[in-house]
């Protein structure tokens, strides 16, 4: 197992790798996902390990279930079922930010990709929402909207229009911070075509900074 040290002001938080490897004719498993290590809190430490660890058992557990069950009678493919899962540590400060990016390709095309990224506050160990960032009479929304738009604007033909393009944040949107600046993303096919890659909006500090509850970011 590989272990990651959080450096910057959190020396004694760790991250550990979890390996989830196997292969056969036609399913070929590489998932290797995040569990912490070090924070104070040690019942939202569980609380979230549980959480990746139940999100990427199930994850595996479906697609190899509908494997098991289509090759039971069927040839092999010629290039096999894949299952694979990555992740990336983007923030270290008050708060710590990573994603695990699953990919998975059943045939077809091309294979999917889903993006899940968790944001704890170092503090007291629990994970983030968007709305938990800032300061409570902060119209976040309004403005990370309108930021979106404005860059939305400047390359029109990577999006959707329309019920299917950008229509504003959510209650859960999925967010991480990165080099201490806000990203603010989307999943594939959520506001753009599959060509387009997941959509990430970097919210400039200077039209949210003095609205922030962490100063770090």
């Amino acid at each position: 197992l590989k272990t990651i040290c959080i450096t910057e002001d959190n020396s004694n938080i760790e991250i550990v790798d979890k390996v989830y490897k196997s292969k056969n004719n036609y399913l070929d498993i590489n998932v290797i996902i995040p569990q912490i290590k070090g924070l104070n809190n040690n019942k939202q430490e569980k609380i979230i390990n549980d959480k990746i660890i139940k999100w990427t058992q199930l994850w595996i557990g479906d697609a190899k279930g509908i494997a098991d069950e289509y090759f039971k009678d069927n040839p092999s493919p010629l290039i096999s079922y894949q299952l694979y899962a990555r992740y990336k540590i983007t923030n270290k400060d008050d708060i710590i930010s990573f994603y695990i990016d699953y990919y998975q390709f059943t045939g077809g095309a091309h294979g999917i990709t889903n993006r899940v990224a968790y944001n704890i506050d170092v503090a007291t160990g629990n994970e983030l929402k968007l709305e938990d960032i800032f300061k409570k009479d902060f119209l976040y929304k309004d403005v990370i909207n309108n930021e979106i738009s404005r860059q939305i604007k400047k390359d029109p033909d990577r999006y959707f229009t329309g019920k299917d393009g950008f229509n504003g944040i959510n209650e859960n949107q999925n967010f991480y911070i990165k080099n201490k600046k806000l990203v603010i993303y989307f999943e594939l096919y959520e506001i753009a075509p599959y060509a387009s890659g997941i959509s990430e909006f970097v919210i400039p500090n200077k039209i949210i900074k003095e609205n922030m509850k962490y100063y770090k970011v």
